[in-house]
């Protein structure tokens, strides 16, 4: 059985006024008597043109459509997307349609209702997720509009008999074919807006969209390295500015490859600017229009513009069977930029990353949408135990807190506590997990004014050895292991300090 839909707020029949006012956020233009409403006011991304944010209730029937119309104010208010409306809109189309054919008022709606209209979806061959999708809309539809025209509605649609998500291992591209993947795209005869977005998804596991939204100024120095910047809407509230992403790329390997890769594009994205429409502007993806004629010779056009998604879905499709893709079973292999996102999660899971790393790298906020579609390979269960024996962690939890404290820690306790490898003593307790720590406790220790107290040199010797211990058993794990060999050069700095102290008064 689906989860059941919750509703962030429900209309209110006084507050008619207020949601007619909240369309001049969503357009410049629009008046809620037109069948179409364009929410420029929420374009995101640098190519999408105006039917992008267009929403359309056409398709409703007139007796249903100012609800509708209602429903799609409240539902923007509450920080949905555009895009999403309109998906919603499209299964209510269907919705209102059947309960128009046979004359049913709203108010009258019952769960009989319900079973005839799951009958009808199975009817009409839809798959799985749409006819799960569209009853979710129905229900988010009742229980938003339950007050609509003072006349109460019941929500007989509140369980969903449709699975919202199915776990698809086609979701998955085979390491089979992601190496042919890899060849093709190594090859400089490619665009390079091609190939740099493919190394994008290929190594950071994001959403198109995402990456498609990258700015010129997205990839900067960093100590040494880059921090790569990435916005993500997801996650943000609904509001129109989205969060960034900041992902470290250390500048070797095939980390310098996709550094060098997102130089090229920045300077071809530079040299095109000035020709692109002023929304387009400063768009990382900018590209030169080309044709690929049929003797495979590509011609140069004066046109350029914005890489969008049905672009690098039909490019997509052009490599592969210009490469000859195939499986393993010799039939001729399409994959989407989504795979590639399904493949890095899943990759780095069954490697041994922490799922807080996975999420903190994909934008996730917590770890369900993780484990319900991205995991393909291994069960949960086999991924948590192959990140235990990887750090030798005991099944369980090896620590007790009471009321986030350990109250009376003895000197066992205190063993037990360090005996695991994600727990690091520091001034002041115990911290329990390392491999998640966002504090920036050791920047003092890399400052050329941190004078260090000799009288502390034990502890410094200790905290050495505990984060050189750290960078050889957390191996399988590059970023925690890069994390401890930067802290253990930072302590093996200070002990040189107060050793070279020492000598000179002496």
């Amino acid at each position: 059985m689906g989860i059941p839909v919750t509703v962030a707020q429900r209309y209110e029949y006084d507050s008619r006024v207020r949601y007619l006012e909240f369309l001049r956020e969503l357009g410049t233009d629009i008046r809620f008597e037109a069948d179409t409403w364009i929410c420029n006011g929420r374009t995101r991304y640098p190519y999408a043109g105006n039917h992008a944010v267009s929403i359309y209730f056409s398709k409703i029937p007139q007796v249903y459509r100012e609800l509708v119309k209602y429903y799609a104010i409240l539902r923007m208010r509450n920080g949905i997307t555009v895009r999403t409306v309109k998906t919603e809109l499209s299964g209510l189309s269907t919705y209102t349609a059947f309960i128009e054919e046979r004359g049913m008022e709203l108010s009258r709606i019952s769960t009989q209702t319900a079973g005839e209209f799951r009958r009808h979806l199975d009817k009409q061959g839809y798959a799985t997720c749409t006819k799960s999708r569209i009853w979710s809309s129905v229900s988010v539809l009742h229980d938003s509009m339950r007050n609509f025209e003072q006349a109460p509605l019941k929500n007989p649609f509140y369980k969903n008999p449709y699975p919202s998500h199915e776990k698809k291992d086609e979701k998955y591209i085979p390491e089979y074919v992601t190496r042919q993947l890899d060849r093709a795209f190594y090859n400089e005869a490619l665009p390079l807006e091609l190939r740099t977005l493919y190394w994008v998804l290929r190594l950071i596991p994001s959403r198109i969209h995402e990456v498609l939204s990258m700015k010129e100024d997205c990839l900067k120095p960093y100590l040494g390295n880059h921090v790569l910047f990435i916005p993500t809407w997801k996650q943000n509230g609904g509001h129109k500015e989205p969060i960034q992403r900041s992902i470290h790329i250390k500048n070797e390997g095939m980390g310098a490859y996709l550094i060098g890769l997102l130089s090229a594009q920045q300077m071809a994205a530079a040299e095109l600017r000035d020709q692109l429409p002023e929304q387009q502007r400063g768009a990382l993806f900018a590209y030169q229009r080309q044709i690929v004629r049929k003797d495979g010779r590509i011609d140069q056009t004066k046109s350029c513009g914005v890489l969008s998604w049905n672009v690098v879905s039909h490019r997509l499709r052009e490599i592969c069977e210009y490469f000859d893709i195939r499986d393993e079973s010799g039939s001729r292999y399409i994959f989407t930029s989504h795979q590639l996102r399904h493949n890095g999660i899943t990759a780095r899971l069954a490697a041994g990353f922490t799922i807080e790393q996975v999420a903190e790298m994909t934008g996730h906020h917590g770890s369900t949408m993780l484990w319900n579609s991205y995991a393909h390979l291994e069960q949960q269960d086999a991924i948590i135990a192959r990140q235990r024996e990887i750090i030798h962690e005991p099944a369980g939890n090896p620590y007790v807190l009471f009321g986030g404290r350990i109250l009376n820690m003895d000197d066992s306790m205190e063993k037990r506590l360090l005996g695991n490898l994600r727990a690091h003593r520091v001034r002041g307790g115990i911290c329990c997990d390392v491999t998640n720590c966002k504090s920036d406790m050791w920047n003092c220790l890399d400052c050329a004014s941190f004078v260090p107290d000799a009288e502390q040199f034990v502890f410094y010797e200790e905290q050495l050895a505990a984060w050189k211990s750290k960078a050889a058993r957390f191996a399988a794990f590059p970023l925690i292991r890069q994390t401890a060999q930067k802290n253990a050069e930072l302590f093996r700095i200070i002990i040189e300090k107060i050793n070279a102290g020492d000598k000179k008064d002496g």
